[in-house]
């Protein structure tokens, strides 16, 4: 009896960490390909994203999750009446140009376009179309924090200028997994748009 509650619980743990690890595969996600890679960064070239946004500002950690409160609102269709909308991956927090000032942001299904986006109640959230683009990113796992996420980007910084890149964006946090997931089942990436 006792081998068999020991099994049970390890298919149990087993399909938690698989569940955990498989979500995100399962999320629509900006399209790209890569067109150049090396270790854990790769270039890549993506195509338009249009995304919901909003402007929020904090510490990395409290602007992240007071940003992404009023974005699931709107694709819950909690304040609106209208469709809900499915969830994509990753969310992407951008620094602005002030400090503890933030965007952050949701890819909306490529079934959307900025014509035919439900009009969200919450006047803060609004859309913007980001153009076909190059990117560099940097990818790894663990729990997101400031000194990763600071480190992450300098590594990325060095990179491009060590390889002739030009930044033309500050850098984009994306996160892939949802705050539950242990941090060595976590994807996360430090983006920067480069000029081709």
């Amino acid at each position: 009896m006792i081998k068999i509650s020991i099994i049970a619980i390890c298919f149990s743990l087993l399909f938690v960490v698989l569940a955990w690890f498989m979500l995100p595969k399962f999320l629509e996600q900006p399209k790209y390909k890569v067109v150049r890679k090396e270790n854990d960064i790769e270039v890549r070239s993506y195509d338009k994203i249009l995304m919901s946004s909003v402007k929020v500002y904090g510490n990395q950690y409290n602007a992240l999750r007071n940003g992404f409160q009023p974005l699931v609102r709107y694709i819950g269709a909690k304040e609106r009446d209208s469709e809900k909308i499915s969830m994509t991956a990753p969310v992407i927090q951008t620094t602005n140009d002030e400090s503890e000032n933030w965007t952050v942001s949701f890819a909306m299904p490529s079934k959307y376009n900025i014509d035919n986006l439900p009009k969200p109640a919450n006047d803060e959230i609004y859309f913007e179309e980001i153009q076909p683009s190059l990117a560099a990113v940097i990818r790894f796992s663990g729990v997101a924090d400031t000194s990763l996420l600071t480190r992450k980007a300098s590594v990325l910084k060095r990179w491009l200028g060590l390889n002739g890149y030009t930044e033309s964006s500050s850098p984009k946090f994306l996160f892939y997994n949802d705050p539950t997931t242990p941090g060595f089942l976590r994807r996360n990436e430090v983006m920067i748009i480069i000029d081709k």
